[in-house]
């Protein structure tokens, strides 16, 4: 099963949507088209579905995957309200003139896995958001999808309901090994749930990668700010030398700049205390929190925010202490 992507675009009058996507769906997995409101995540997968028409570039089915096995579960789940949970869940077969019998054999399949049991009778209106979510899903898998697309899936429901979802799709796919591109804003939900994530903005495409590959070597600007999670502190670089003030480190300038850079480090990098050399910083703010402390210096006159625990003594507001950086940081050039 496949899915290549290729160079599409969509645009509404003058106004672009999304320019030029290119991107891979394999079998099994689970990809995020990432980004912002309004960059064209759904419009993708409308695309993908055959509700729109891209108007330059190709969608292409491979192996034994065709746009007839390809499902689409909207936002808002679209459950008839005319029509009980098990109703609701037969739709599909129905359609597909399947027989009585197989039919309400298959339901029962359904409402036993996704734990529907004593809701057959109810109405939409009846259930709570989780429920009526595992009702569109189950109207979806039971007719055997081979590409799963979810647009914005858990963004309704309440934190706690959100990470069962999250365990129950990981659980459903494992089941019945079909493959998933999903729309989500939320880093968390990308990150936890992703194999690959398409991250979009300004209308293109800005990187295809792994959640780790994203976080440990976001290809640009756009992208690392996306994310939210880095301080960005200027100095100039030399081949692999980072000059920070008075301090000289090693970084990763694989694409061989040159001059003025930014240098992309994680709010969580391994910052330790040095009685020996080591950035002159001075404490700012010290915030406690169930995950760790967050504590902001200033460093050459920029501001580093640091998470973490390991630290190997208390430290002050106000006090000047010299900070080990870690080797192997990222550099990028800033506009």
């Amino acid at each position: 099963m496949g899915l290549n992507v290729k160079n599409i675009s969509y645009h509404y009058g003058k106004q672009p949507v999304v320019e030029n996507i290119s991107f891979t769906v394999n079998e099994g997995e689970i990809v995020t088209l990432f980004g912002p409101s309004g960059v064209g995540k759904s419009t993708i997968l409308k695309m993908i579905a055959g509700l729109l028409t891209p108007q330059t570039g190709t969608i292409e089915f491979t192996g034994d995957s065709r746009r007839e096995n390809t499902l689409l579960v909207f936002q808002d789940y679209l459950l008839f309200p005319h029509m009980t949970v098990a109703e609701n869940i037969a739709f599909g077969l129905k359609m597909r003139h399947v027989a009585r019998a197989e039919i309400r054999q298959r339901v029962q399949e359904m409402v036993t896995e996704f734990q529907l049991t004593g809701l057959e009778k109810q109405y939409p209106a009846e259930l709570s958001g989780g429920q009526q979510q595992r009702v569109a899903l189950a109207r979806a898998i039971i007719l055997n999808p081979k590409l799963l697309l979810l647009d914005e899936p858990f963004s309704s429901l309440d934190g706690n309901l959100r990470q069962q979802m999250y365990t129950y799709l990981h659980r459903l796919q494992d089941r019945h090994h079909f493959a998933v591109i999903m729309v989500s804003h939320d880093q968390q939900e990308t990150f936890l749930l992703s194999d690959r994530v398409v991250v979009l903005a300004d209308h293109q495409l800005q990187q295809v990668a792994s959640p780790r590959e994203l976080y440990t070597r976001p290809a640009n600007q756009t992208v690392a700010e996306m994310l939210g999670c880095f301080n960005y502190l200027h100095g100039t670089v030399n081949g692999n030398v980072f000059q920070l003030g008075d301090e000289q480190l090693t970084v990763d300038n694989t694409d061989h700049l040159q001059g003025a850079v930014v240098l992309l480090l994680p709010f969580v990098a391994p910052v330790s205390l040095q009685e020996n050399g080591g950035v002159q910083a001075t404490v700012q703010q010290i915030h406690w929190q169930p995950a760790g402390q967050t504590i902001i210096f200033t460093v050459a006159q920029q501001r580093l925010e640091v998470r973490q625990t390991n630290f190997s003594r208390q430290l002050a507001i106000g006090e000047v202490v010299h900070l080990g950086l870690p080797t192997g940081a990222q550099v990028l050039p800033w506009h």
